[in-house]
């Protein structure tokens, strides 16, 4: 005989409690269903009774977006119940979850110990797993190794043709995300102090390093989900801010050997350099425009509030800095183009016999 509860106002089998969260779910009551689950399990935790009880919590959890409540259940029935389809289900399910979280290491584990289980992962389970797994390397710096699982991602998008046009799945949301953190990674270790002697074809190896981490941060915002977006842009506008920065670390070459050959090199790496700020400033607040919209507050929504706040500083000190210096733009500009001239181009002969010398 199922156990029987009995309250003040009725008397339910665990059978009959389970039938009532089930419609709850039903009506997507989901805070509701997961309670009445909840309460179920508590009651009933052994046996099929207690799975189905504590699955039910689990989904009507994450319906309610009680990430970390639905997190614990989804691991508790892991454990629990670990050679069963729903047992790996619940481990991917909580694998997706601590990623959505940015909990990276931890679902890493999880990511590893499904890619060594025998049974074969759907495509799209594949997909979220691998790029776990790559997330969790990358937070450990090894990239080598990320970039592995992400290509091994990206090989089944390209075989299945996942990735139609328009708007894709949330799980390749989560692949894209991981391929612009391994692109940013790569651009960001292209540094420019010291300066270079090739120092435009490094800044164009970097400039295109940006870039393509922008394409994959943008494929991730075709999810259109606000999470994921959110995320996507606060790390794009960071793309354009790190740089600006790292380019105003150059010192000035040898050739600025005096005070006004400094101050016109100062003036013209910020004058050509300030577009950067500019468009961190626009992805910024194109990413909190979306989230105003959608109303995601989760923590890159804050992270890209302050990052907005650091933005526009950088803009006031570089004006600030500008005002000071005695020299227009044009100055700026044609100091910037003479260092742009080839150093050994000479200067036109003005008499017979006249040497060429280097026009810097």
């Amino acid at each position: 005989m199922p156990r029987t509860v009995v309250t003040a106002k009725d008397a339910s089998s665990i059978p009959e409690l389970l039938t009532d969260a089930a419609a709850l779910a039903t009506a997507e009551r989901w805070s509701e269903a997961a309670a009445a689950y909840d309460r179920a399990y508590r009651i009933e935790p052994e046996g099929a009774l207690g799975e189905e009880a504590l699955w039910g919590a689990a989904e009507s959890f994450d319906h309610a977006n009680q990430y970390d409540q639905a997190l614990s259940r989804y691991e508790l029935y892991a454990q629990r119940a670990p050679g069963t389809l729903r047992g790996r289900e619940s481990m991917v399910r909580a694998t997706r979850l601590l990623v959505f979280m940015g909990r990276f290491a931890q679902a890493g584990v999880y990511a590893e110990r499904l890619l060594q289980q025998p049974q074969p992962l759907g495509d799209f389970e594949r997909i979220a797993v691998m790029s776990a797994r790559a997330l969790a390397l990358l937070e450990r710096g090894e990239e080598q190794q990320a970039s592995y699982f992400i290509e091994k991602a990206r090989d089944v998008v390209e075989s299945r043709q996942l990735d139609a046009a328009g708007r894709v799945p949330r799980d390749l949301a989560q692949l894209y995300y991981a391929l612009g953190e391994s692109r940013r990674r790569k651009a960001e270790r292209v540094v420019f102090d010291p300066m270079p002697a090739n120092f435009g074809a490094v800044l164009e190896e970097r400039c295109q390093l940006l870039l393509d981490a922008q394409s994959a941060y943008s494929d991730s915002m075709r999810a259109y989900d606000a999470h994921w977006s959110a995320m996507a842009g606060y790390r794009t506008a960071e793309l354009y801010q790190r740089l600006h920065r790292d380019l105003l670390s150059v010192r000035p070459p040898p050739s600025a050997d005096t005070e006004r050959k400094r101050q016109l090199f100062e003036g013209a790496v910020r004058t050509r350099y300030a577009v950067l700020l500019t468009k961190a400033k626009g992805m910024a607040e194109h990413t909190l425009a979306m989230a105003e919209r959608t109303g995601e507050s989760s923590e890159w929504v804050e992270r890209t509030r302050q990052a907005l706040k650091s933005i526009d500083r950088g803009i006031a000190e570089e004006e600030a800095a500008l005002a000071k210096l005695p020299y227009t733009k044009a100055d700026f500009d044609a100091y910037f183009a003479q260092m742009d001239a080839p150093a050994t181009k000479p200067v036109p002969a003005t008499g017979a016999g006249a040497k060429p010398t280097p026009s810097r």
